[in-house]
């Protein structure tokens, strides 16, 4: 993790020690031991992930000849090639970034491929140049007036370099309503997120200025000659990706499910590792007692799909776990300190502590996740609906709505709700929605914990209609669509979720999926390799012959994430109810939260796993976001914790 701090006309005693405190704040809660230094007035420190007592001493940030120093955090995919490129040394990734950017100015951005942050700063231009890596990177905020700027992997960093920390309620508002549609918000006042693929200017005189380099809406079409060289290719990068993951670590790990996505990763690492080497899988499952109750098209428990892959690849070692004990608010108030934020999906993360302990239990030096699956190969081509009607690709049109898996609803029914209702305007198709449901609720309303009241005096909704998201709408009608529509919550602050479970575990992860060649590759590729003869997900179901049961690679359940959730409610239900009541009693909490809607729910609970969305998102969703909201709200106020 990197911080960087510049007091801006303050070069006195006063500033003597700030490096120093700026890495003992990245080592705080986590320990370890961060390097730090002290150039022409601006203040540095970077801890890796897992620090060495001499690495950390010598560490510095680089001089580059034009005398700016870089600093960088992140992984450099293709650096043996660009150090031949620019006649500069491969060991010293700051350097090799810096040379890049003042040889090619923001273009550098196309030209690194890597998951990184960096910054660069110039004292004789009272400039700071700070930027992150395209689609997956670690996160990076920063602060600026006119007395200081500052910057750092998590906002701890910035409290210790003098920033005041005071809670942006407008952010806490919208991660309620899942509305991260602000890329740049952070979770405190005057602090600011630079996102994904862009490059912050920061110049004295409190002016800052963003851009985006990397335009991942004008990537260009990829054509091939045959679906065999289609494949090839798909997999080719995919190799190169998980070597690229690879480079530095003796004993990977890897998450498994029953899917087509991790597997793939599996099989593919496997191959990578030196002969008899064994490879670490690590799967999630319900806790026993768990009813085995999942909605139409869902799987509850993936561990025998998964035991049966494995049985066909020896070299895979196959590790379970079933999270027992944990709840929806497992070390939330770690994550409170480790992110400096509460995004609302880190209520469903609690599974990832069990695969991560699992890893780090078995010795492993890397864990490799596969999240980036149902974006790149395995994506479904839910496009297809409406392109190849505006197409006129007949046959391709029926076979898609005749086979899909929604097959005790007509197909004049499916055609109008996968290929008509899509190409609706958001407040007409809301219209039909309302008319056709009436009784229907948007899911996202039904998970958001917000009270009405709140959600219009704060101006929350008012945000939310103005960003066009709904969360409950993927209806693309071509590729570049379907990407905005991907795209336009931005990474719902996953990257920060991720760096808190590194600094948890002491244990970096990294995606294969997400190398940007093999996510460039995907996004260009037709419509017929996701969507085929009313087979979805074509591409990876073709990577996957051989390498896996037939069960498997044909299966269309999808993995029910968080199948359990009735056992893990139901065991706090009591803890919950009493936290609410103590919540009712803060008159700010009581208007904030729609508490008799969580008690209610907690009151209501089934005998056994629910099944109908409308009924169960109060329990499994809206309480835990609930009391989420809250106790981030308490913490950073440092009001008593209900």
């Amino acid at each position: 993790m990197l911080a960087f701090a510049w007091p801006w006309n303050d070069s006195s005693d006063r500033q003597t020690g700030l490096s120093r405190r700026l890495g003992a704040s990245l080592c705080a809660g986590i320990g370890g031991r961060a390097g730090s230094a002290e150039h022409d007035g601006l203040h540095f420190a970077y801890r890796p992930l897992r620090p060495q007592a001499a690495l950390s001493r010598s560490w510095r940030p680089a001089r580059l000849p034009s005398g700016r120093l870089a600093a960088f955090h992140g992984y450099f995919d293709n650096a043996a090639d660009l150090a031949e490129e620019l006649g500069a040394p491969l060991a010293d990734f700051a350097l090799l970034y810096g040379l890049a950017v003042e040889r090619w100015g923001d273009d550098a951005e196309r030209r690194v491929i890597g998951e990184y942050c960096a910054i660069i700063a110039d004292v004789e231009e009272k400039h700071v140049r700070l930027s992150r890596s395209p689609f997956r990177a670690p996160p990076l905020v920063y602060f600026q007036d006119d007395l200081l700027a500052a910057a750092a992997s998590v906002p701890r960093a910035l409290f210790a370099a003098g920033v005041e920390r005071r809670l942006n309620e407008i952010h806490v508002a919208d991660s309620a309503l899942i509305n991260f549609t602000d890329a740049e918000a952070s979770w405190f006042e005057d602090i600011h997120r630079v996102p994904l693929g862009s490059v912050v200017d920061i110049r004295r005189g409190n002016e800052r200025a963003l851009r985006k380099p990397y335009d991942l809406f004008d990537l260009p079409d990829v054509r091939m000659n045959s679906d065999a060289d289609y494949i090839a290719r798909a997999g080719e990068l995919l190799d190169e990706g998980i070597r690229a993951c690879l480079k530095g670590s003796r004993r990977p790990g890897a998450t498994l499910s029953g899917g087509l996505d991790s597997s793939q990763v599996a099989v593919r690492t496997l191959a990578q590792l030196a002969p008899g080497q064994k490879l670490p899988t690590f799967t999630f499952h319900p806790e026993p007692g768990f009813d085995g109750l999942c909605e139409p098209g869902k799987l509850g428990d993936e561990r025998p799909m998964v035991e049966a892959f494995a049985a066909m690849h020896p070299g895979l070692e196959p590790h379970f776990t079933a999270n027992e004990g944990y709840g929806h608010d497992h070390r939330w108030s770690d994550f409170f300190h480790l992110m400096g934020g509460a995004p609302s999906g880190l209520c469903n993360m609690y599974l990832f502590h069990g695969l991560f302990a699992g890893a780090v239990r078995e010795g492993c030096d890397l864990l490799l996740l596969a999240e980036w699956g149902n974006y790149t190969f395995s994506d479904k081509g839910d496009w297809g609906f409406v392109e190849y009607l505006l197409k006129g690709r007949w046959r391709q049109l029926w076979l898609s709505i005749a086979r899909q898996q929604n097959q005790h609803k007509p197909v004049w029914w499916r055609f109008v709700a996968r290929s008509l209702l899509a190409l609706l305007p958001s407040p007409l198709w809301r219209l039909v929605l309302r008319v056709a449901q009436p009784n229907r609720h948007l899911l996202a309303d039904l998970m958001q914990p917000l009270s009405a009241s709140y959600r219009a005096e704060s101006g929350a909704d008012k945000r939310l209609a103005d960003s066009g998201l709904i969360i409950d709408r993927y209806q693309p009608w071509n590729r570049r669509h379907a990407m905005r529509l991907l795209f336009q919550n931005n990474d719902a602050e996953t990257a920060e979720v991720y760096q808190a479970f590194e600094q948890m575990y002491d244990l970096p992860q990294r995606d294969p999926l997400a190398y940007r060649p093999f996510i460039e590759f995907c996004f260009g590729l037709p419509v017929e390799m996701f969507l085929r003869d009313g087979t979805m997900r074509w591409l990876a179901k073709q990577m996957a012959k051989g390498i896996m049961p037939e069960e498997q690679r044909t299966n269309l359940l999808h993995g029910r994430w968080d199948s359990d959730w009735l056992l893990r409610i139901r065991r706090r239900r009591r803890d919950y109810l009493a936290e609410i009541d103590r919540l009712e009693a803060d008159e700010r909490m009581a208007a904030m939260l729609d508490l008799p809607r969580m008690r209610a729910a907690l009151h209501d609970l089934p005998d056994q796993t629910e099944l109908d969305p409308q009924k169960y998102f109060g329990a499994e969703l809206t309480v835990p976001r609930g009391l989420l909201t809250a106790r981030f709200i308490n913490w950073v106020e440092g009001r008593n914790q209900p």
